[in-house]
């Protein structure tokens, strides 16, 4: 019973460690995309063209969303300032979720909806045991106290 109730800590981490993978490799392509025009995706010219002329986005904002996915998605992946950027990316991928949702919510607003679900508990939780987050802290925390110069 108790494996049904009880928490596992190392198995917890790997679950974090997993999420923040999927997220950030999912969201870190469709950035690269975006912005690099890799894996398939147009580029920042069209996306800007996209997002200012079809959407009715700022150039300021279609940048910004387009580097939190990004740049976001490359440090959920690497777990470094995870906090951070789940924060961006939740922001972002709500306002991408209202955006969608006069489309219908299975047909367009889901992906978006799911992604800032997922950033969310990123957010919450934090970056864990096997991320760079964890490894930094650990340091920090071995030489805690004030400096002395």
């Amino acid at each position: 019973m108790k494996l049904l109730t009880c928490t596992n800590a190392a198995l917890l981490n790997i679950s974090l460690l997993l999420l923040r993978l999927a997220v950030g490799i999912i969201l870190f392509a469709a950035g690269a995309g975006k912005v690099l025009g890799w894996f398939g995706g147009q580029g920042m010219d069209a996306t800007l063209d996209i997002f200012v002329s079809k959407m009715g986005i700022h150039p300021i904002l279609a940048y910004l969303s387009c580097y939190t996915e990004f740049i976001g998605g490359f440090l959920l992946v690497v777990g470094l300032l995870t906090r951070p950027a789940a924060f961006a990316i939740t922001i972002n991928m709500l306002v991408a979720t209202v955006i969608t949702l006069p489309n219908g919510f299975m047909t367009g607003a889901s992906y978006p909806f799911s992604m800032m679900v997922s950033s969310l508990v990123i957010l919450l939780a934090g970056p864990m045991a096997y991320s760079l987050d964890a490894i930094v802290l650990s340091g920090e925390k071995k030489g805690a106290g004030p400096r002395q110069t």
